[in-house]
C-alpha cells in the first residue's frame, strides 16, 4: 500500500497531478485541496498493491519535483 501528500507548486500542477491520477489509477484514494488566493494546494492519496507500485513509478517520472510526504 502506498499513501502520501503531495504539495503542487502552482494550479496547474495541481490539476495535471489531480487528473492524471484519477485517470490512471482510478482505484487510488484521493483527497484534494485547494486555494488560490493563498497558493496553497494539497492531494493526498492512498493506494492499495497490486496498483501502488504502478502509481509511485508513474509520480516519479510525471512529477518527480512535486514536494510529498
Amino acid at each position: 500500500m502506498a499513501s502520501f501528500t503531495l504539495r503542487p507548486t502552482d494550479r496547474r500542477e495541481f490539476d495535471s497531478l489531480l487528473g492524471g491520477i484519477v485517470q490512471q489509477f482510478p482505484d487510488a484514494r484521493v483527497e484534494a485541496a485547494h486555494n488560490d488566493t493563498w497558493q496553497s494546494y494539497r492531494v493526498d492519496v492512498s493506494c492499495a498493491d497490486p496498483a501502488a507500485g504502478p502509481l509511485i513509478a508513474w509520480l516519479i517520472d510525471t512529477h518527480g519535483d512535486c514536494p510529498r510526504t
